[in-house]
């Protein structure tokens, strides 16, 4: 698998994992007993899918950067609506906005963590001052 497809199979695994743990009857989140625990494990759980997505599609689209933000939120946002929508079919789980709030949150945040830093370079614009980059000092 090459450099470029293992990034997006990782997301699109992740997004098939998120689903088939949404397809537990009265899930809940481990751990102990607080009120806004639900909505901090939907936020941690779409940052790693933005994180993901920008990984397996952020550097494939050729737009500005609130472009390329606006379009991995839409994606990943959609994500969390599908699954809170699929949740309301699920005996034991109900569908709920402030969760999909929380995804939408934690997309951004993991997507905007790249696409608004200097993690989100390009692997190949990481080079160090006097290595050759994309067509510097390279012969044909």
């Amino acid at each position: 698998m090459s450099r470029i497809r293992r990034p997006i199979v990782l997301a699109a695994g992740y997004v098939l994992l998120i689903f088939v743990v949404s397809s537990i009857p009265s899930l809940t989140a481990p751990g102990p007993e607080f009120v806004p625990k639900d909505k901090i494990a939907h936020f941690v759980e779409y940052f790693i899918l933005g994180i993901l997505l920008f990984k397996g599609i952020g550097w494939t689209v050729s737009l500005s950067r609130s472009a390329t933000f606006g379009f991995l939120f839409a994606v990943g946002a959609s994500v969390g609506a599908l699954d809170e929508i699929y949740q309301s079919f699920v005996p034991g789980r109900m569908m709920s906005i402030f969760d999909w709030y929380a995804d939408a949150l934690g997309i951004a945040a993991g997507c905007g963590v790249f696409v608004f830093t200097r993690l989100g370079r390009h692997p190949r614009d990481r080079r160090r001052p006097g290595q050759a980059g994309a067509g510097e000092g390279e012969t044909p």
